[in-house]
């Protein structure tokens, strides 16, 4: 048994290893064509040991009772926002009262009619897309309205990614299928047939202490409860209590949504003891029989819980009816030029018609940008051609939002136009996000020449195909 756990241990070190040889590798070769200012990020380590546990065949789909779990760790590694602050104002406000003025030592969801049922993923390994939902469909409910059913099954089931049906995901998954318009539907609906669009989506910054939970509160108090996830075993979980504890170092396994919190929910009631007082409120997504009618709290001093956090939001489907995309798999991984200032370009062909909005991702908190809007650039030049729109702005969140244009701008038809975007990200040297195949996960991501353009200057672009064949910047157009 002790051979088998060594040979398993082994097999887990190498596999992990030459998933970063590949990226090291994919790395040279961007060096080798002459591009050596542009940069790839390094892969999260959590995403690189889950390809190699996936290797090896020991990834845990399910807890020892036999309920599945399914959260995987993205690609794109956020913890150097582990501690950012993000101010209060940032959060679209749900809250007749808005933004708290002092934080709440309690606050709970439940009771102020601001979340929907209880659902159960039964024996499919989609927490994920029932912890993105109980965010979605907060953010929609209040007192006074019906709650919204938003069909996870098809979100698991045509996110796009290369992970398999029930196989498991996260909130950039969520988020490329989100923003691509593919959803969400209602239960039962039409696949394909978004009831609404999601424009933005903020990346809560992971917390740097078990005391660190401003972030998460406001969000949650402002505007909705939030798609989190942390690592699950059965035996840091108090079925007397309902209240769950892990102070161990294992990866996430498991997504939920967060819905409250309570400053003096009693250290004791965990198993064993947590260091001090303090638990979120939790929705699961096992079913009404589990827990306190599918709800459980969960310690402050967690190991785990608040390091993948993300806050969906939603507008009605009449804001926009077109839009020019080149990244339906989203944010994969990000470029750079060891500085935090890049800029990024994609040529959309163009039949007329009214250009309103552009969305990308930005990877720190406030953040500032320009965008320029070209009519009929030149091949290979996305700066060229007749200028028709420049706007600047900040954004304050990490996350996919969208930058509304000042005026509209009348697009050519027949003909093309090119959106160019500057965009510093403060102490992150990777601005520009980008969607390419990863094997296991985003193969299906596809690129052609003169699609996607990065630059270290704004005058000298680079097609980023030639760095990656697959890659395409991740920023989309929208038009009325």
């Amino acid at each position: 048994m002790k051979e088998r756990r060594v040979f398993i241990l082994a097999i887990l070190i190498l596999a992990a290893f030459l998933v970063q040889v590949a990226w090291a590798a994919e790395e040279q070769a961007v060096s080798g064509n002459g591009y050596t200012q542009l940069k790839k990020a390094d892969v999260n380590p959590d995403f690189s040991a889950y390809l190699a546990e996936k290797s090896a065949g020991t990834v845990a789909a399910a807890t020892v009772e036999g309920r599945r779990l399914g959260f995987i760790p993205p690609p794109v590694d956020l913890q150097y926002l582990q501690g950012k602050s993000l101010p209060r104002g940032s959060f679209v406000t749900q809250q007749a009262t808005g933004v708290m003025q002092a934080l709440l030592s309690k606050y709970d969801l439940r009771t102020a009619g601001r979340v929907t049922p209880v659902k159960d993923q039964d024996g499919c390994g989609d927490c994920w897309a029932f912890a993105t939902f109980g965010s979605l469909e907060s953010y929609f409910k209040s007192p006074q309205t019906v709650s919204l059913d938003f069909s996870e099954s098809d979100l698991n089931a045509n996110s796009g990614f290369s992970v398999g049906s029930c196989n498991g995901g996260n909130q950039f998954m969520s988020t490329a299928y989100l923003s691509r318009w593919s959803g969400p539907i209602f239960e039962g609906g039409t696949p394909g047939t978004a009831v609404k669009h999601v424009q933005d989506v903020t990346f809560i910054p992971a917390r740097a202490s078990s005391s660190d939970n401003t972030n998460i509160k406001n969000a949650i108090y402002s505007t909705a409860g939030i798609y989190s996830a942390f690592y699950y075993t059965s035996g840091s979980y108090n079925p007397k209590t309902y209240s769950y504890y892990y102070s161990g170092r294992s990866a996430s396994n498991h997504a939920i949504t967060l819905v409250g919190w309570d400053d003096n929910y009693a250290k004791s009631n965990f198993k064993p003891a947590a260091p001090g007082n303090g638990a979120f409120i939790a929705k699961n997504s096992w079913g009404t029989a589990w827990g306190q009618s599918g709800y459980f709290y969960i310690s402050y001093y967690d190991a785990r819980i608040g390091k993948d956090n993300a806050l969906f939001t939603g507008e009605p489907t009449t804001n926009y009816n077109a839009k020019y995309q080149y990244d339906p798999l989203g944010w994969v991984t990000s470029y750079g030029c060891s500085a935090t200032t890049g800029w990024f370009a994609n040529v959309f062909p163009s039949t007329g018609g009214k250009l309103a909005a552009v969305s990308f991702y930005s990877a720190m908190t406030n953040s500032p940008y320009a965008v320029w809007v070209y009519a009929n650039p030149t091949i290979g030049n996305p700066v060229s051609g007749t200028l028709a729109y420049t706007g600047t702005g900040t954004i304050t969140t990490p996350g996919y939002h969208t930058v509304k244009l000042t005026s509209p701008v009348t697009l050519p038809g027949p003909g093309s136009f090119s959106v160019v975007v500057k965009l510093t990200t403060p102490g992150y040297n990777y601005p520009i996000p980008a969607e390419q195949a990863i094997a296991g996960y985003s193969s299906a991501a596809t690129a052609s020449p003169g699609q996607s353009y990065a630059s270290c200057n704004g005058n000298s672009w680079t097609d980023l195909t030639s760095i990656a064949a697959s890659a395409n910047v991740c920023l989309k157009a929208f038009s009325t």
